[in-house]
């Protein structure tokens, strides 16, 4: 049978999907690129804004469109957080929440369905054990290791912990194990991932953190890169500084969800720092660890976000050595608290602000690269987009997260090694 498999979201969605795709090739099933054609189509759907359950919507009736005949499934976050939803799609054959990723293959095996969509979702709260494990990646240089799952904040915007449940970890010795089987598959980046990243290790016995990840990365020396995917400013501590500090194999990037910068709407959000603490983190960061670049996620429209509030984010992202910037705009999710929130803000001013943070984004982008123009720099190839064998123009990424595009020979990954 030939499947396709698409995904939308995160790098915890990226990395279940390439379970799911080593899954399907252990079955003696084909991989063919969505939307096919296909015997069967398998949409891991994200549920984080109001546009990503719109895109996840239009993703399946694509799917359907072009494979009349297919097995459609759909799982994911949005699946998980809103069966009925997606159950009455026309067209869905299974709804398959995220503990339950594991039945794929069973559903694709039992064909299409005749009268309504099943629907296989457990209860989130149950936390399912991180059972679901990839060999390998989509990419070929860089590979997602999600060591982590769920989350126990409950920031007053966000539906994850909804859709993930509670904070699991997975143990150091499984991770040490999968970190040496991807660096045997070749892979010059490992990107250490999770919902709540930061929590890691605080649920095993003895209670760990993210830092002993970090120094059993430094002792083990691979021949390859590892990358946080993103903590919270919180978390931030000494000694995960002094690890980064003198890092021959973590790479010195951070990439840190602000939010806002307005502690009237941090705590409204419950975000568990303020601007000044933000400040001084990345301060301390910029400061402490050479070359690093620091990203930042910014929320523009928060209700109760009103136009002095936005200035203070305004201003506090200004002052700061950030590298890059995310910006989203508030999308009420049905179910969280922020949804019921007074103070909403008018669309055209929350795009109006959206374009703002955009303009300091693309400031602070040239700011940064314009720091290392005419310096050597070791790049790891993710991409080749011409010549086979031969030099031909290829993309990459720095240790310090910079993109560069440049001439070169080889396959991706094949300038990878650090030294």
């Amino acid at each position: 049978m030939k499947v396709s498999v698409t995904t939308l979201g995160c790098r915890s969605n990226q990395y279940d999907s390439a379970a799911l795709e080593d899954s399907l090739r252990a079955a003696r099933m084909e991989l063919t690129d969505f939307p096919g054609p296909a015997d069967a189509v398998v949409i891991n759907t994200c549920t984080v804004t109001g546009r990503t359950d719109s895109q996840s919507r239009q993703l399946i009736r694509k799917a359907r469109k072009l494979n009349p005949g297919a097995v459609v499934i759909v799982t994911g976050c949005y699946a998980q957080v809103a069966p009925g939803d997606v159950a009455s799609i026309d067209g869905v054959d299974y709804v398959i929440g995220n503990p339950d990723k594991g039945s794929v293959v069973d559903c694709i095996r039992r064909g299409r369905r005749s009268g309504g969509a099943e629907t296989r979702v457990s209860d989130y709260r149950a936390g399912a054990p991180l059972t679901l494990r990839a060999r390998s990646s989509s990419g070929r240089a860089r590979a997602n290791l999600k060591i982590q799952e769920g989350c126990d904040r409950r920031c007053s915007y966000c539906i994850i912990p909804m859709a993930r449940g509670r904070s699991r970890s997975l143990a150091i010795g499984e991770v040490e194990r999968e970190i040496d089987g991807l660096v045997e598959a070749g892979y010059g980046e490992i990107i250490l991932t999770g919902i709540h990243l930061g929590a890691w290790g605080a649920d095993l016995d003895p209670a760990l953190s993210i830092v002993d990840v970090l120094r059993l990365v430094e002792k083990k020396a691979p021949p390859c890169r590892v990358r946080l995917s993103s903590i919270d400013p919180d978390e931030v501590t000494e000694e995960l500084i002094e690890v980064m500090k003198s890092a021959r194999r973590v790479c010195n990037h951070l990439h840190l969800p602000l939010q806002s910068g307005d502690d009237s709407v941090i705590r409204r959000m419950n975000r568990p720092y303020t601007g000044a603490l933000f400040a001084d983190k990345v301060a301390w960061a910029a400061s402490e660890i050479k070359d690093i670049s620091i990203g930042v996620d910014v929320i523009a429209g928060f209700p109760g976000e009103g136009p002095g509030e936005f200035e203070s984010t305004m201003a506090l992202l200004r002052d700061l050595p950030v590298s890059y910037m995310h910006v989203f705009p508030f999308s009420p999710r049905r179910g969280t608290p922020a949804s019921e929130m007074d103070g909403r803000v008018g669309g055209a001013e929350v795009r109006r602000r959206c374009a703002r943070l955009r303009e300091l984004d693309r400031e602070k982008r040239e700011a940064f690269y314009g720091r290392f123009v005419g310096a050597t720099m070791e790049v790891l190839i993710e991409t080749r987009e011409n010549g086979d064998g031969a030099a031909g123009s290829a993309r990459g990424r720095t240790s310090n997260y910079i993109p560069v595009r440049f001439t070169a020979a080889g396959a991706p990954g094949s300038a990878a090694a650090p030294g």
